[in-house]
């Protein structure tokens, strides 16, 4: 994989297969960060069809990683209050596994599925491990984990507890989960 790519450049990419992926299931979309740099909380807004009214406000996340920076910080992804306001629709989460050839994996989690992965695992980060919640670690930007969308469990080294998946399997990234938006 190529090291020079900008994250900008990443996120770009991503927002882009996420747009032509929604114009291929029939839903139009438009980039909102194109009139507004980094709008807050949304990508892309798209409607359900050419002559609905229905629209949902999408957020894109992009990472060659084994893990997704969302935004916020650990402790915000530990407050479900704090979530409930922040995550206004669904999440798409776009794995680039190649650049070139250009090679990607889609996770599309509805608003609930991505509250709930974000409050159960920081919880479980936080608190659950042999470990003080400092206000340091609480400060210290929240991601999730790769294995958590493909609905694995996860376990440290530092606590026999281990993290439960609330959404177990491989269910966000099957030809029927680009119908999670509209959920």
């Amino acid at each position: 994989m190529t090291n020079n790519i900008s994250n900008q450049m990443l996120c770009a990419i991503g927002e882009n297969l996420v747009s032509a992926n929604l114009t291929a299931h029939g839903w139009p979309s438009a980039n909102v960060n194109h009139s507004i740099k980094n709008f807050q909380g949304i990508d892309i807004l798209c409607q359900r069809g050419l002559d609905s009214t229905e629209v949902v406000r999408i957020q894109v996340k992009t990472s060659i990683k084994n893990s997704f920076l969302v935004g916020l910080t650990c402790g915000e992804a530990a407050d479900i209050e704090t979530l409930k306001t922040k995550i206004t629709g669904p999440w798409i989460f776009v794995h680039i596994k190649s650049l070139i050839p250009l090679e990607a994996t889609y996770y599309v989690l509805p608003r609930q599925a991505v509250i709930d992965l974000l409050y159960y695992g920081h919880d479980w980060y936080l608190n659950q491990w042999n470990r003080p919640a400092t206000e340091t670690l609480k400060k210290s930007p929240a991601a999730l984990s790769l294995k958590w969308l493909k609905g694995e469990n996860d376990k440290s080294n530092k606590s026999s507890i281990q993290f439960l998946n609330p959404y177990p399997g491989d269910i966000f990234r099957t030809g029927s989960a680009w119908d999670n938006i509209w959920k």
